[in-house]
């Protein structure tokens, strides 16, 4: 059977919650709801080295529980298969009912697999020989003597009205004795009796133990892209960063934005900031430290004389230099840090914390606003003017427009795409994945619960209405992850990209607001982010909503800068 693991043995949370104020009829467990817990405990002993857990590296736990009941036909467990390259490498075993006590029964490490199809169905065929006047009530695979698992086919007598059980052993196909369990005979005995016998009380506070710990792995994983309620690729994951979809991890001061990045090397050390204010003044230091060496960087290492693309900072207290896909070497690596270590000493500051990486791309850079002339950022520099060149060198001076946003959270991973083909091919894969779930998608838009749905260049978008409770949010945040996430498998990607963030829905007095910024800025103001608009006022411009979809809502973009979110309104 291999190695089993008590999952009471490894929660150690202190919660003591008041029993009194569960109803009794709420005291099932969800498959879903199982599966999280499943997913969380693994995903933190796969970041505590637990031992016997080196096989699970690479694998995933698979979301369609068998069902195990208990022999008085109660739902006893749900039994969650990890596979790795299609090779079971272990179980879970998650109480379907909060009276057994700590969600997780067992974790058991077994390559061993059994066939419940063939038990099941010589226990049918058991039944009808031995009553072939009987009527088959039910038959389900149960734990008939832990940890011995059965299929069971209860059959009804019809003369007599009496009901017979017939027990099958899932490993040996063997018919067991329906009697008492004795020293020399195997038997059956209830597992559920034994578990709650005596100790509901005691055993829901362990369940609410389960549930604490449960959410405060969520929690913890969430930062790093990971939503347990769907599949995940089961890793060491104390050493994840902040997933790449929330761009507002960064903050850059030149250069273009980003659309994920790419982490490649980290140089220095970071200082210890314990304080608002000690962040607040790091991040201050930063920014000068990066108008200290500007001119520098621009004329020499930057687009377009170089490879560089992006100077800023980041929320761990990073200093921030992105590239662009291509001719990064070690020594230009070390090249730069010494010029920003150089820097960062005159100001005082030692061991300056730098972290290199590739960003994502896609922006047209305006050349000559007044004559309408733009350059694709990617595409050759050769045949442009001396003007042409300066008009480049002054836009990467420029601090890039902060994406406005109130992000939720941020699922998933955006891969790294070196070109421009990977990056649109790649915008196509999500506009598909948007596509097909759109259905699926749009009662909860009918509802009011989701003002906006679709691709942004590389990742996806789902906008929830602020004014829902934030129970709610989670609840619709998980539900939807887990819709997207289901199509996005049947095309070969794993760890889909999805932000969610906030907005509300535009109101009467916002369509006030409109009329007079449409008035004061004398423009018309577009129903959907048009990916060849032009910045009349210096601003830098990008297409990363182009391919958006937004079914039943047209989406005010010019608005975001004015109101500091979304404003949206029904057709």
């Amino acid at each position: 059977m291999g190695t089993l693991i008590l999952a009471i043995l490894l929660v150690v949370v202190g919660l003591l919650p008041a029993v009194s104020a569960e109803e009794e009829d709420n005291y099932s467990v969800t498959a879903e709801k199982a599966f999280e817990h499943a997913n969380a405990h693994i995903i933190d002993f796969m970041s505590s080295d637990v031992p016997d857990f080196e096989n699970w590296t690479d694998a995933s736990i698979d979301p369609e529980p068998l069902e195990l009941y208990d022999i008085n036909g109660q739902k006893l467990f749900y039994e969650f298969s990890a596979y790795k390259n299609n090779t079971l490498v272990g179980k879970i075993y998650v109480g379907a009912n909060k009276t057994l006590g700590p969600s997780v029964q067992v974790i058991e490490t077994t390559t061993y697999l059994y066939n419940t199809t063939e038990a099941l169905k010589k226990s049918i065929e058991v039944a009808r020989s031995e009553y072939p006047n009987g009527e088959i009530k039910s038959t389900k695979v149960v734990e008939y003597s832990y940890p011995r698992i059965g299929a069971m086919t209860v059959v009804k007598d019809k003369t007599s009205g009496d009901e017979h059980r017939i027990f099958v052993d899932v490993y040996s196909l063997e018919v067991v004795p329906d009697r008492p369990v004795t020293e020399t005979q195997l038997g059956v005995w209830s597992m559920y009796e034994h578990k709650v016998k005596n100790r509901v009380g005691g055993n829901l506070i362990e369940w609410e133990k389960s549930e604490k710990y449960t959410k405060s792995i969520e929690k913890d994983v969430a930062n790093k892209g990971i939503c347990i309620s769907v599949p995940v690729i089961l890793d060491n994951y104390s050493n994840y960063e902040t997933s790449n979809v929330y761009y507002g991890y960064y903050h850059y001061f030149f250069g273009l934005n980003s659309y994920g990045n790419t982490v490649i090397a980290r140089y220095g050390k970071l200082p210890v900031l314990k304080s608002d204010e000690q962040k607040e003044n790091w991040n201050s230091t930063l920014e000068e430290l990066g108008n200290n060496i500007k001119d520098t960087v621009t004329s020499k290492y930057m687009y377009p004389h170089g490879e560089v693309v992006t100077c800023g900072t980041n929320s761990k207290g990073y200093f921030v230099i992105l590239f662009k896909y291509g001719n990064v070497s070690e020594l230009l690596i070390n090249e730069l840090y010494s010029l920003i270590d150089n820097s960062a000493k005159q100001m005082g500051i030692q061991d300056i914390p730098v972290e290199f990486g590739y960003g994502i791309y896609r922006e047209e850079i305006p050349l000559d606003s007044e004559q309408d002339i733009y350059h694709w950022f990617g595409d050759s520099t050769v045949n442009l003017s001396e003007s042409d060149i300066h008009a480049l060198e002054e836009y990467m001076k420029e601090k890039p427009t902060i994406p406005m946003d109130k992000t939720v959270v941020a699922y998933g991973k955006i891969p790294l795409l070196k070109d421009q083909n990977e990056i649109m091919t790649w915008a196509d894969k999500l506009s598909a994945i948007s596509g097909n779930t759109q259905d699926k998608i749009t009662p909860y838009m009918e509802k009011g619960q989701v003002i906006v749905y679709g691709a942004e260049l590389t990742r996806l978008d789902v906008g929830i209405n602020e004014t829902l409770p934030s129970e709610e949010k989670n609840t619709i945040v998980k539900e939807i992850y887990q819709i997207i996430d289901k199509e996005a498998r049947k095309q070969n990607v794993t760890g889909v990209p999805v932000i969610f963030d906030e907005g509300i829905f535009i109101d009467e007095i916002a369509t006030e607001d409109v009329r007079i910024y449409k008035e004061e800025n004398n423009e018309e103001l577009s129903n959907s982010n048009n990916s060849n608009s032009k910045s009349d006022n210096g601003n830098k411009s990008s297409e990363p909503s182009e391919i958006r979809s937004t079914p039943g809502f047209e989406l005010l973009g010019s608005l975001t800068c004015l109101y500091g979110g979304w404003k949206f309104r029904k057709n």
